[in-house]
């Protein structure tokens, strides 16, 4: 297993059990060993490499530009493209019922490992071990953000309007999670076009995912 997944990493690990508590997911209820505190290290971890691949990559860009394009890179659904890249699924422990509920195919869970991971890298292998797994992977999804995207609470709010209808309507649906890696979960709602909730570590992180959801329920996401 060592080999085999280091090898789609790219990084091998000194200290294997920062690699298994990377993968191991808070269902098993393995309080002291589960990837919840590495997430929340991960988290930002990422951040700060992405910003700095960003003002290397586009010197002559505005703050508002790069912070678009930020959102974009360390979103849940980049973070599941990498999971997806990285047969992470394959590896992941779960509690049995967990895993019977699907929970290898959510993306939530994908995506919080993938934090994890970079988490557990920084703390095996410092900072610049970090920056290469995500210069690795995110790399090629930077080179593709041809224009910035647009953030997508911004899009909602700008097609309900060319409709003449009336602003999304964001709802805080529950709080869940640790004082340090808590869950938010919104619930955005557009007159004569149903709902679409999101889950993320922040508010604002989880009403632009339910954003990005309903604009995909209506065709008109990117």
């Amino acid at each position: 297993m060592t080999d085999t997944f280091g090898r789609k990493i790219g990084y091998i690990f000194s200290d294997q059990s920062l690699r298994e508590t990377a993968l191991t997911h808070s269902s098993t209820q393995s309080d002291r060993s589960n990837n919840e505190r590495l997430e929340f290290l991960g988290d930002r971890v990422l951040g700060l490499v992405v910003a700095d691949l960003l003002i290397t990559a586009f010197p002559q860009e505005a703050e508002g530009s790069l912070a678009k394009r930020h959102t974009g890179l360390v979103r849940q659904e980049a973070l599941v493209n990498v999971a997806k890249v990285i047969d992470l699924a394959e590896y992941l422990k779960l509690s049995a019922g967990e895993t019977k509920s699907g929970g290898l195919k959510k993306d939530k869970i994908l995506a919080d490992a993938v934090e994890a991971l970079i988490g557990a890298i920084y703390l095996d292998g410092g900072f610049k071990a970090a920056q290469g797994f995500i210069k690795k992977f995110w790399w090629t999804m930077l080179q593709e953000q041809v224009v910035p995207p647009e953030d997508a609470k911004s899009q909602l709010q700008e097609w309900v309007q060319e409709r003449s209808l009336p602003l999304p309507e964001y709802k805080t649906l529950g709080k869940s999670g640790t004082d340090h890696s808590p869950q938010f979960e919104i619930e955005v709602s557009v007159k004569g076009h149903g709902k679409a909730s999101a889950i993320a570590t922040s508010k604002r992180a989880a009403e632009k995912e339910a954003a990005l959801k309903m604009l995909k329920k209506v065709g008109a996401a990117e």
